[in-house]
């Protein structure tokens, strides 16, 4: 029961999380699934102990994603960095050039 309820809360709140962060909430929702099975498992000798080496490749996955998806936020919304305008103007200037090149190779 100890488990069973911060995991439920957990999922609860990963499903009405409305902030850019939310994909954190899985690393602790692993980490209390891993320990219910464990618990739930009759054959397991140790409890709490190795969970956290089967979280870490799950880590691995979400930690980066939050990282990127974050670095697009702030690049975007406080930087004012608008990737998709600065590809269009890399684009212009491509086509300018090479309508250069073109006029002088005439």
């Amino acid at each position: 029961m100890q488990k069973v309820v911060p995991f439920f809360l957990l999922i609860l709140w990963f499903f009405t999380c409305r902030d850019w962060w939310y994909h954190v909430i899985l690393i602790p929702i692993a980490m209390y699934s891993f320990q219910i099975l464990n618990v739930i498992n009759d054959e397991a000798q140790t409890f709490d102990e190795v969970e956290i080496y089967y979280v870490i490749p799950i880590m691995m996955i979400i930690i980066p994603i939050v990282y990127f998806i974050r670095i697009k936020l702030f690049d975007k919304h406080v930087y004012g960095i608008d990737l998709e305008k600065i590809d269009a103007e890399l684009a212009e200037y491509e086509r300018k050039e090479k309508e250069l090149l073109e006029e002088n190779n005439k």
